[in-house]
This record gives structure tokens, sequence and C-alpha cells, in this order.
């Protein structure tokens, strides 16, 4: 078994954002007519970091349009993502995987999916097509089949222990095989309510006890409403709702969402005297969805709503205003908590909370338009999320800002590894230390971003089959193994989809085509393979393939695949390229 890291408090936690100066330093005071002194700033105390990972919760499932090129919905309503989004920098071309495990595996670990280290592609398994499909995805997660982190991942929970921060877990984490491996192989020192579930059962408590799919100790949150909790913990984040329904809670059944703020905000409490990483995992808007699992006084709110131009699920709005007041909630207890490590400053001074969602919103209750897809699949609707920084530290977070930058959850990874003076030695996590844009640098992100789904997800309206995607600055390019097809789009003029550019721009698929096989050389991407029973294929090659992790360059090439062969990526070289 893995042993926890040691958290190492004092002087390894002091001098870990050296940049950052002492807030509220004062000035040194001159001699008329005398230079002052430069003032020797005390490095600041280490920043602690909140992580909100919102569930299914679509590009457009909020109200504002900062986070979403101005597609907010007309229907759902989120105030405090609109004012986070408002102070802090809201990116709209923020990038998840295509549903929860792998965006969780990535955002834990730092690393791409088809690092060994990761080796998660799907919930479930890379098969969920039937056994008709023209290919074969491999196996993965780990050699029994569980899509779960190895023991010997190392995570950013752990890599915060390292540098004395408390770390906490609250809600879903489904990459464990156990809620007590979150704590003894994860880098939590406390876990609430997080298991291998992938959803809650149901939204609320019954007699003051959680669905077994969600951890005990989540049950220490889970009595009644009261009237005190009501008016303390839900009127002041409450609007469109008369205070008879809102009284109307008390005595009813605690809701997971609100339970899970109570757990978060007791963390923060009780470690606030030493930096500390508080993850949100949340279970809004994953299914069940329906009127048993909303909020009674938000259901009441959404029903009595005209519909909007898009999808308008009462009980779905619900949960996501429900979600929304528990980040208000969580805002304001930073804002109005002092800071004993930060003397005369609250919480929100020296505290950099991100949010995002997990994946794309799913069809049947959201509306992802202009973007096309949805969760499950590699299209712009499965992929691309909310994501936002804030904190009312502007050399932390320069708010106010929109960021077009693509930005993957991997770099959050290493975003928060950074702010926490954990940086680790380059080429140990994939993604990019954006730390410096939150604080307002221009620097560029870096490369490229990318995906590899070796496997399909067919059903539930969804025809996701074997893909590797690349995208650069305006342009994605999608690789489908099934027919050797390239789809190049132009996402500063389509952001929908909707016009393959790959024939009229055949350089930008050499280009970026080549980038992406070198990417998947360089992480020894496995392949989906030729099914049992398939007849062999044949192809003509004069260019670039990857199988079998290794690069090929060939030159009016035979190349056969026989069952149980990996399909090879193929990029041709055009023919006005070809010498002769």
């Amino acid at each position: 078994m893995k042993k926890r890291r040691p958290r190492l408090l004092g002087l390894l936690a002091l001098p870990v954002v050296l940049t950052l100066p002492t807030l509220g330093a004062p000035a040194s005071a001159a001699a008329p007519g005398r230079q002052a002194p430069p003032v020797r700033q005390a490095a600041a105390p280490a920043p602690n970091i909140v992580y909100v990972l919102a569930d299914d919760f679509g590009w457009t499932d909020v109200s504002t349009g900062r986070t979403n090129a101005g597609n907010p919905s007309d229907y759902y309503e989120t105030p405090a993502l609109e004012e986070i989004a408002r102070e802090g920098v809201a990116f709209d071309n923020g990038y998840t995987s295509v549903n929860c495990t792998p965006t969780r595996a990535a955002l834990l670990t730092g690393l791409y999916a088809p690092r060994p280290q990761n080796n998660i592609y799907l919930v479930g398994d890379l098969n969920r097509g039937g056994d008709g499909t023209l290919l074969k995805g491999p196996a993965q997660g780990r050699a029994d089949g569980a899509t779960v982190l190895p023991d010997e991942a190392v995570t950013i929970g752990e890599r915060l222990q390292g540098a004395g921060y408390a770390t906490g877990y609250a809600g879903k984490f489904h990459v464990s095989r156990s809620g007590a491996d979150i704590v003894a192989q994860h880098g939590f020192d406390e876990n609430f309510g997080g298991t291998n579930a992938g959803d809650p059962g149901a939204y609320h408590a019954v007699d003051g006890h959680f669905h077994n799919k969600i951890g005990p100790e989540l049950d220490a949150y889970a009595g009644d409403y009261t009237q005190a909790y009501v008016d303390r913990n839900i009127k002041p984040y409450s609007k469109g709702v008369s205070p008879a329904a809102l009284d109307a809670l008390v005595g009813t059944d605690k809701h997971v969402t609100d339970a899970l703020a109570d757990a978060t905000l007791g963390f923060v409490d009780r470690h606030k005297n030493e930096p500390f990483f508080a993850f949100v995992g949340s279970y809004a808007v994953h299914t069940p969805v329906g009127e048993k699992q909303a909020r009674q006084d938000l259901l009441g709110k959404y029903r009595a709503k005209a519909p909007g131009t898009g999808t308008s699920n009462p009980s779905y709005g619900a949960l996501i205003e429900g979600l929304d007041q528990n980040v208000a909630r969580l805002v304001n207890h930073l804002r109005t908590t002092a800071d004993p490590r930060n003397p005369g400053h609250p919480l929100a001074d020296n505290t950099v909370l991100l949010f995002s969602g997990d994946n794309g919103g799913v069809g049947q209750f959201t509306d992802n338009g202009p973007l096309r897809g949805q969760k499950g699949e590699l299209r712009e609707g499965g992929i691309r999320v909310p994501q936002i920084a804030w904190s009312t530290n502007p050399r932390l977070v320069r708010g106010n800002r929109v960021d077009h930058t693509p930005v993957y959850v991997a770099d959050h990874t290493a975003t928060i590894a950074a702010l926490a003076g954990v940086a680790p030695p380059a080429g140990e996590l994939d993604g990019t230390d954006l730390s410096g844009r939150l604080a307002g640098s221009t620097a560029p992100r870096g490369d490229a971003l990318y995906w590899h789904l070796p496997g399909y997800l067919i059903e539930g309206g969804r025809d996701q089959r074997p893909q590797s995607v690349i995208r650069s600055g305006q342009w994605k390019l999608v690789h489908s193994y099934e027919d050797h097809s390239w789809e190049l789009y132009d996402l500063a003029e389509d952001i929908g989809e909707a016009h393959n550019l790959a024939a009229a721009r055949p350089e930008v698929v050499q280009e970026l085509g080549g980038k992406l096989i070198q990417w998947l050389d360089e992480t020894d991407a496995r392949l989906a393979t030729l099914r049992d029973g398939k007849a062999p294929l044949s192809l003509t090659v004069t260019g670039s393939t990857y199988a079998d992790g290794r690069i090929v360059r060939r030159e009016n090439a035979t190349v056969t695949v026989r069952p149980g062969d990996e399909v090879p990526l193929v990029l041709q070289t055009p023919r006005t390229s070809r010498r002769g």
C-alpha cells in the first residue's frame, strides 16, 4: 500500500509564492530629500485553493455569457457564477474529457489519458457500441479492468500534502476503488462522501442518511433542515422564491448539494490556520434528474418560469441553481472569514477558487448550442465547459477579464501546483501552468490540446467512435480510425463544426496531423484493434502511420491490418507534395 506523504508544516510552507508581497504591507517613510530604501517584503503565505467541479454542467448552463462566447441560458439562473465570472477570469475555451472518469483522472493526475498512470478514457469500458462495431477498444484502467487511479499515481492532493497543505475532498470522486482509498491512497486528509460511484443515487437524505452510493462521512451533515439553517444558509442566497416557500423546507430532508457545502465550510474553518486545498466534487447536475431530486423551493420557482429559447427543464434548473447557491455560500464565507495567516484580511484575499464542469451537457436536459454534440462525444458540445478563476487578490487573479485561451483541466493541475510552490520538473505533468495568465500575464499557453478515444460510446443519442483530436489556435483536427478520414474545423468561424475544411486546407491537416502523430507516439497511445471476424483491411500509404507504439514513414506501401491488429492512424502526404 502506498504510504501517505507527510504534511510538512512550518518552514516548507512559508516561501511558496515568493513573487507576492505581503498583502497590506506598509510603505516606508523617507527623510525629506532622501530616497527611501527598498522595502524588504516578507514572503506571502501560501495561497489556499478551492476547486469546484460540477458534474455534467454544460457550456450554456450558466446565465452569464462570459464563459460561453455570449451564449448564456435564458432559463437557468446562476447569479453566483455570474458574479465570480465578472470579478475573476472567465475562460470561454475551457475543455475537459468526454465524460466523468477521464476528466477526474486527468485533473487529479495532471496527465492525458494515454499515460500509464492514467489510462482512463470513458466511464465503464471502451466498447459501449455492441459487438457489431468494426473495431474493438483496448482495456482501460488497471489490469483487473477497474477504471480507477493506480496506487502509484501521484495526485495533486499528494503534491499539496507534501507542501504542508491540509487537503479535503467532498462529493463525487469516481476514480477510486472505495472511499477509504481517497484518504489512504490519493492524497486527501479528509473525505466527505466520495466513493467509486458515478452518481448520488438520490439527492436527498432519508432519516439523516444519504443513499449508499454516497460515503457515510457525509451523514454528519444529513440532518433535516431547521429554521436556523434555512435562515442562515438558504435565504441570503435565494432569489425569486417567497419566504413562505423557503420556510416550508424546515423539517424536510437535506439536499446533498447543501450538505457538501456544509462539509467544505467546516473543513475550511478547521484548517484556516494552515494552507488548505478544498475540492468540491458536486453531484449536480448528474442524473437522476427529476422532481424528487430537486429542492422544492427551487422546483416551484422553475415550474412558474416561462420556458426559455433552449431546453427548459424545471428539475434540472433546480439542481443548477442549488449548486450556484452553494458556490455563493463558499464565496461569501471566504469574503467574511478572517484569515489568521494574513492578519487584517479575509480568506478571500489569499485564496484562488477554480470552477469547471467535468464534461459537456446531456442533450436530454440542456441545449449545448451553438456547439455541436453532447456529453460522451468529442464534438465541442461534449468537451467544452464553463471555467472560471476567482480571487479578491489581484496578484493572484486579476479580474474582470475573459480569456480566450484554449485550456484543459490538466492545466488546472499544473496551475494549482505552481500556486502552491510545488511545480514538478518539466515533463512530469501534461498541463501548462496558467498562474501567470490568472495574474494578468499575456504569455501564451503553449502547445496544442489533445484528445484520444480508442473506443466507442454509441447510446443515448450519442455516436462517438474511435478518434484522435488536436486543437491548436483556431483549428480543430479530428482523425477517425474506422475510415481513416480527417475533419478540419475553423472554430473561430465555425464553432458548430458544420464545415469540414480538410480538403480545402491540406497544409493545415499535414501540420496538425504531424503534431497529433508525434503526441500519440510520445504518450505511447494504444489504439483500437480490428475486431475478430472482420475482413482484413488493406491500405496503400504514402505518408506516415502510427500503430503499435511507433511512427512509420511509408512510400506507396501496402499496409494490411488483420483481426487483432491495431488499426493505424494514417496521414497521407497530399499528392501535390509527393516527389515525382
